[in-house]
């Protein structure tokens, strides 16, 4: 059964779930001075995001948020030996759920837009404010955003990798 992951979307409208191809974002340099006059320093990169703020609290004129939240998003080909995902092992258990750092979006095939396997990385979150988010959706040609339930399937991914609980004694494993 074929299933839409993908639309593409155009204008300055926001969701959960909106591709930005190499949008900058901004990074705190690990050697960051102690503040003497104010100023800080910060390291642009430009990286490919996706959008895991609600919808809701992204709608023109009624935020409920001042920035969103943006996490990277990689190609499957960027990961490369040794890292675990660059083995089919590590791919599928990420497929899977079972690794809850990372979520896997399937290719894309929207005319325009046909893109490999990706995957979002929970590990790091971004914040770019929502004017500046706007501006970047306003100056691209479009953008694929990620269609329901596949939405709302990165959402829970997301929530459940930040609502995790270590205990300080586990169940010993069943033999």
């Amino acid at each position: 059964m074929k299933y839409p992951w993908y639309q593409t979307a155009r204008g300055t409208d926001l969701e959960q779930g909106d591709i930005f191809e190499s949008c900058p974002v901004f990074l705190p340099r690990a050697d960051l001075p102690p503040l003497e006059d104010g100023t800080l320093f910060f390291d642009e990169e430009l990286r490919d995001v996706i959008v895991v703020s609600q919808t809701c609290d992204l709608v023109a004129g009624r935020e409920k948020v001042t920035e969103v939240l943006l996490c990277p998003l990689w190609l499957r080909a960027q990961f490369l030996p040794p890292h675990y995902l660059a083995s089919a092992k590590g791919l599928e258990e990420a497929r899977r759920g079972i690794l809850p750092g990372f979520h896997v979006l399937a290719a894309c095939e929207e005319p325009g837009f046909e893109r490999e396997a990706r995957v979002v990385d929970f590990r790091r979150v971004y914040s770019l404010p929502v004017a500046f988010v706007r501006r970047q959706a306003k100056n691209t040609d479009g953008r694929l955003r990620l269609l329901p339930p596949y939405r709302e399937h990165l959402s829970q991914a997301f929530a459940r990798f930040f609502m995790r609980v270590g205990l300080p004694v586990d169940i010993p494993p069943f033999r």
